[in-house]
């Protein structure tokens, strides 16, 4: 499909045409994303130990089996029989958390330990989905009924691609340069994470419709009142932002 960059001044750089090729947009969710399917699982993040890297209890979590793990890389691995996520500090033998609250992990030669894959990006459902009910536990990506793309993506000729900007918003789970699926067929309700026009300032933010008021999710930014007198229209929800943990590179998506 062609997609236009367009540069805007606040919130997230988004591309024109919801109504784009249906089958290139399945290449960017499912063949982007999923290397190597035959090497690929997925599963879901059990703890908010991750949170500093992006990481939230419940988010869903790519991993590829195929991928090397490197020095800083997000790793799923054994450690005595436990499966976690963490950061792999290989040159000093740690396994770290993205929360101070959690302590390093030293790996010693004791230990039973090893890097089952790594985590390639997660998936952070800002609605009910089913992909998130599919997972009780990790599944391998070639066992899945449908497409990533089939699960998240109900109304493609409504859907359109953005990336964060900014961090506004991260205390929902949505980080500087994360992509956001953004779904115009769907009614912003109370509470939700909606892509937005006020002014002519496109903006990422929390929908308080009661209120007439637009919310980040960082106390440094105020509530924006939206005024009678404002241009104000609702562009799309967020159904999903996607977090890559390794070279956007690797997904082809280096304007991003």
């Amino acid at each position: 499909m062609i997609v236009c960059p367009i540069s805007l001044q606040a919130g997230i750089t988004g591309f024109e045409s919801p109504a784009a090729d249906y089958l290139q947009l399945q290449l960017i969710i499912d063949e982007l994303l999923v290397r190597h399917p035959s090497a690929t699982f997925l599963g879901a993040a059990s703890d908010n130990s991750m949170n500093g890297v992006g990481i939230f209890e419940g988010d869903i979590l790519i991993c590829d089996r195929s991928v090397d793990a490197q020095q800083g890389d997000v790793i799923i691995c054994d450690i005595n029989g436990e499966s976690v996520c963490k950061i792999f500090d290989k040159e000093r033998r740690l396994l770290k958390s993205a929360n101070p609250a959690y302590q390093p992990i030293v790996i010693s030669d004791t230990e039973h330990f090893l890097v089952e894959a790594n985590v390639v990006c997660s998936l952070r459902l800002h609605r009910p989905n089913a992909l998130a009910g599919l997972l009780c536990s990790a599944m391998e990506y070639q066992h899945l009924q449908s497409s990533i793309h089939e699960i998240l993506i109900k109304h493609a000729n409504a859907t359109y691609f953005g990336a964060a900007c900014g961090h506004s918003m991260n205390d929902v789970g949505i980080f500087h340069g994360d992509v956001l699926i953004c779904d115009r067929a769907v009614d912003a309700q109370q509470g939700d994470v909606i892509a937005c026009n006020l002014n002519g300032e496109f903006v990422c933010k929390i929908f308080d419709k009661n209120g007439r008021r637009l919310l980040s999710a960082n106390s440094v930014y105020k509530p924006v009142e939206i005024d009678n007198t404002d241009i104000f229209t609702v562009e799309g929800t967020v159904i999903c932002s996607i977090r890559l943990h390794r070279s956007k590179q690797l997904l082809k998506l280096e304007g991003w």
